[in-house]
């Protein structure tokens, strides 16, 4: 490989997990939409419907020999990152009544890129370059920015605000794990592999605490949208980038999330965004531009 290519494919990398991000902004909408769910019913089926749309891919383009393979060949990877999917999102979803949804999202989206550098900083050990400390220190700074646009406060913050910490260190996990993983994989297998453990750990769970059945169109639209788009799609891309991108910058990447789910809820769901949640838009936008051009 030339070394010209080699910062081709790292943007190129980059780019698909901002798209991921970008995919996941989407989610609050949807959710916005599925009113006779539970959170975790709601979590417990897209993941689900992601696994089952992964499978039939998997299987009309012949690659479910692979997925096999892979499973038998990194047993340990695919389930701790599968389980760390299901969990993560679980933990934010069961976070948000407890803290508010803006406290969860700082503590949960914020603390990853931050536990990543860390870690990686002490993988390599090598100190994280100036530039590098300010682009995260922007994007953080604009994911307060948004979450502040959300005022409220939960039940019971002092709780809320630990299953956010597990949730964002979960992450952290699984990006560092999934960047380790997606080199070796093929960006559909690792999807679908992981997915579906993810679905057989989250679902029975669900149907064990609450109700998971809606006949709603309105619902049933929602969490497709939320399986195929946001988990599928998403996590395809953020695998695909992880091959080539790093997982400080992946984490990074995918703060893109709350700034596109601050966008649609304006342009969507007639909701207002003052001035400061503009300007946390920008920052992330901004940190995030520095990181693609990298």
């Amino acid at each position: 490989m030339s070394s010209s290519s080699t910062p081709a494919r790292t943007r190129a990398g980059v780019l698909q997990v901002c798209s991921a991000g970008a995919l996941w902004g989407t989610a609050p909408v949807a959710f916005a939409a599925v009113g006779d769910l539970p959170p975790l019913a709601v979590s417990a089926w897209r993941i689900t419907v992601a696994a089952a749309v992964l499978g039939v891919l998997a299987a009309a383009t012949g690659a479910t020999a692979a997925v096999l393979t892979a499973v038998r060949a990194a047993p340990v990877p695919v389930v701790v990152i599968g389980l760390g999917v299901a969990a993560y999102q679980a933990l934010w979803f069961a976070s948000i009544p407890l803290a508010g949804a803006a406290v969860s999202t700082v503590v949960a989206l914020g603390l990853a890129p931050v536990v990543v550098t860390a870690w990686e900083a002490l993988r390599t050990r090598r100190t994280p370059s100036p530039g590098r400390l300010a682009t995260i220190a922007v994007a953080v700074a604009g994911l307060l920015l948004v979450a502040g646009v959300d005022a409220g406060t939960g039940t019971a913050p002092a709780a809320g605000v630990l299953l956010a910490v597990a949730s964002g260190l979960t992450y952290a996990a699984v990006t560092v794990l999934g960047r380790h993983a997606a080199p070796r994989m093929a960006p559909l297998v690792l999807t679908t592999a992981t997915t579906t453990v993810g679905a057989l750990g989250l679902l029975p769970l669900a149907v064990l605490t609450g109700p998971v059945a809606t006949t709603a169109p309105v619902s049933l639209l929602a969490l497709g949208h939320l399986g195929v788009v946001t988990m599928a799609g998403g996590y395809l891309l953020l695998y695909a980038g992880l091959r080539t991108a790093s997982a400080g910058t992946a984490a990074v990447a995918t703060l893109l999330e709350p700034a596109t789910a601050a966008v649609l809820a304006v342009l969507l769901l007639g909701e207002s965004l003052p001035a400061h949640g503009m300007v946390g838009v920008v920052l992330i936008l901004g940190a995030v531009t520095v990181l693609r051009n990298r």
